[in-house]
């Protein structure tokens, strides 16, 4: 698993070998400014490797801060998850059809999309 964090953009890739997934996904997490506000504004970004390669990227490369609370990275990858689950949840509204009915009625019969 490799995650990639970019605060200023917020956003949260992650790319797995994992095939629920594709291999590599990215989400806006723009509705939250709670969790961006608890990010240090002097990084630029994030990574974590799975391989046990874990550090901050700041925005002089040159400066890196080695991770050893694994509860450090475990925030995003959750938020990255709860993305995920909306969004397969999206999806599989969106496909969730039946011919002929309405938008009032597909809201009706499922629910307001998630």
């Amino acid at each position: 698993m490799h995650l990639t964090v970019i605060p200023s953009d917020k956003q949260i890739y992650l790319e797995t070998s994992d095939l629920q997934y594709p291999n590599r996904r990215c989400h806006i997490i723009d509705n939250d400014s709670e969790f961006w506000n608890n990010v240090d504004t002097r990084i630029h970004a994030i990574q974590y490797h799975s391989d046990g390669q874990k550090e901050f990227e700041l925005k002089n490369p040159s400066e890196n801060i080695v991770i050893t609370d694994i509860s450090t990275i475990q925030k995003y990858i959750d938020r990255f998850n709860l993305a995920e689950q909306t969004y397969q949840a999206q999806l599989a509204w969106d496909k969730n059809n039946v011919q002929g009915e309405t938008s009032e009625q597909k809201i009706t019969r499922l629910g307001p999309r998630p």
